[in-house]
């Protein structure tokens, strides 16, 4: 049977703005010792803007890490803007991350699930909201981009996003855990 591992030491082998790595030594079950690298970053937001039940906002961005350029719902990590408990610090995080990244703010924000986002090796966690009655922000409401951010803002149909998936071309795990949330949506909605 599976057993809790004990922590018996811990080193911070790197910490910069976004995230930190520990190197954790770990006591199993049967008394020998284990190495688990863990990747410390906090609670994440992603939102799905529904502009109309058929049509949402994406954003287009290069990602270095993958080397390519990915389509995804809007998303950032919480951070000091953010205050509250976390459920509170996540909904404003949503809220800000509309305005940064499409220059739109909700009417109405429903989370509709979280969860850990590779429990291999980090401990971070993203909510997930939709955002519905969506309201354009002009320039005197906006808030700057991340520095170094650049997206492009594409607005794409339920069908569009269908096909995408159909032909494996959504790799971003939110965003398909989000076209399922709209899918259901659409469902219960007999569309």
């Amino acid at each position: 049977m599976v057993e809790k591992e004990t922590c018996v030491s811990n080193d911070i082998k790197y910490e910069g703005p976004i995230f930190k790595i520990d190197s954790r030594r770990v006591k199993l079950f049967d008394g020998s010792l284990a190495q688990r690298d863990v990747v410390t970053r906090g609670p994440a937001v992603g939102i799905l803007p529904l502009i109309d039940e058929d049509h949402a906002v994406f954003v287009k961005q290069w990602r270095e890490p993958v080397q390519d350029f990915v389509l995804e719902i809007p998303a950032g990590k919480v951070d000091a803007r953010d205050h509250g408990d976390i459920k509170t610090a996540c909904r404003e995080a949503a809220i800000r991350e509309l305005n940064e990244e499409i220059r739109i703010h909700p009417g109405k924000l429903e989370a509709f699930a979280d969860g850990f986002e590779t429990v291999g090796f980090t401990d971070s966690k993203i909510a997930l909201y939709m955002a519905t009655e969506l309201t354009h922000l002009d320039g005197a409401n906006q808030l700057p981009r991340d520095e170094g951010e650049y997206l492009d803002v594409v607005t794409i149909s339920y069908d569009e996003m269908t096909s995408l998936y159909e032909a494996g071309q959504l790799n971003d795990l939110k965003t398909i855990t989000a076209y399922f949330h709209w899918t259901i949506r659409r469902l219960k909605n007999g569309q």
